[in-house]
C-alpha cells in the first residue's frame, strides 16, 4: 500500500513572529487564505503587510502627481512677484481654464489606464502601445478643440463674472499655456501606459528632476529676464514638454518598454470609435465627479 497523503499544513502554523510575512509573496498568502480560517492573531501583521505592499506601489505614484501639479504652483508663486492684478488672473485661469482642461484630459486618460491594465493582465503586451498611440491621436484632437477655450479665455472669464482687467491678464497666460494642451494631451496616455506596466518609481524621478529645472528656469525667465506673466505662462509650457520628451526616450529605449512598445503603427488608426466612446465615458464620469 502506498502512503498516505501527507496532511495539509499551514503556511504560517510555524511561524512564531512577523519576522518572515514581509518575505512572503502574494501568491503564497492568497494561498494560504484560501484554505482555513486564520487566526484573530495574525490579521494585524497580515494587514500591516498588505499595507505595505500598497504604499510600496502607490506612494511613487503620489510623488508623481504631487510633483506635476507642483509645476503649476510654482509659476504662481512667481506671477505673484508680478503684481496682485497678474497673479489674479493667473490664478483664475489656472482654475477656470487649466482646470477644465486637466478634467478632460485626465477623464479621457483614465481609459488608457483600464485597457492596457486589462491587455497586461492577458499578456497582450504587443496591443499596449498599439493602446497608447490610439489615446495621443484622440486627446491631441481634444486639445486642439480646446485651444479655441484658451484662446478665446478673456471673453469666458468675463462671462463668469470676472472684471475685465483680470480677464485680460487671464488671457495672457491662459495663451501662454497653449502649448502645454498639447504636451499634456502626449504625457496623459504615455504616463498611465507606464503605470499600467507597473512602472511608477522612473516617473516618479523624472517629475522631480523636472519640477527642480521648472523652478530654476522660472526664476531666470520672470526674474532675471522679466519677460512677465506670458513668459511664466511660455516657460510652464516647456516643462511639461521636458517631461513629455524624457517620457517618451524612456518608452522608446528602456528595456521595460521592450515588449509593450514596438514603434509607431498606423495600426492606432483602427478601432478609433468603439475606443473614442470609451474616453468620452471616462472624461464626463471624471469631471462629473470633480465638480
Amino acid at each position: 500500500m502506498g502512503s498516505a497523503a501527507p496532511e495539509y499544513q499551514p503556511l504560517l502554523l510555524g511561524l512564531d513572529s512577523h519576522s518572515r510575512i514581509p518575505d512572503l509573496s502574494s501568491v503564497a498568502i492568497e494561498e494560504f487564505l484560501q484554505h482555513r480560517p486564520i487566526a484573530l492573531r495574525w490579521w494585524p501583521r497580515l494587514v500591516a503587510w498588505e499595507s505595505r505592499l500598497l504604499w510600496l506601489l502607490s506612494g511613487s505614484s503620489i510623488v508623481l502627481s504631487i510633483f506635476n501639479y507642483m509645476l503649476s504652483f510654482v509659476t504662481l508663486m512667481f506671477t505673484g512677484h508680478l503684481g496682485a492684478l497678474e497673479l489674479a488672473g493667473a490664478s483664475i485661469a489656472s482654475v477656470g481654464i487649466q482646470g477644465l482642461a486637466y478634467g478632460i484630459m485626465l477623464g479621457m486618460a483614465s481609459a488608457v489606464q483600464t485597457v492596457c491594465g486589462q491587455a497586461y493582465g492577458a499578456k497582450q503586451y504587443s496591443a499596449m502601445g498599439i493602446i497608447c498611440q490610439r489615446a495621443i491621436i484622440l486627446h491631441l484632437g481634444a486639445a486642439v478643440l480646446l485651444t479655441f477655450l484658451y484662446w478665446f479665455s478673456g471673453d469666458v472669464l468675463q462671462a463668469i463674472g470676472q472684471t475685465e482687467s483680470i480677464a485680460q491678464q487671464g488671457q495672457v497666460f491662459s495663451r501662454g499655456l497653449i502649448p502645454q494642451i498639447y504636451a499634456f494631451a502626449i504625457s496623459c496616455p504615455m504616463q498611465r501606459f507606464l503605470q499600467a506596466q507597473n512602472i511608477v518609481n522612473p516617473l516618479a524621478f523624472m517629475s522631480i528632476g523636472v519640477f527642480l529645472v521648472h523652478i530654476l528656469l522660472t526664476w531666470l525667465v520672470v526674474n532675471v529676464l522679466g519677460c512677465g506673466l506670458l513668459g511664466a505662462a511660455l516657460t510652464l509650457s516647456l516643462s511639461w514638454w521636458f517631461l513629455v520628451i524624457i517620457n517618451g526616450l524612456y518608452i522608446v529605449l528602456s528595456p521595460s518598454c521592450k515588449e509593450t512598445w514596438s514603434g509607431l503603427s498606423f495600426r492606432a488608426f483602427t478601432g478609433i470609435w468603439p475606443y473614442f466612446k470609451l474616453t468620452v465615458a471616462s472624461a464626463v464620469m471624471l469631471w462629473y465627479a470633480s465638480f
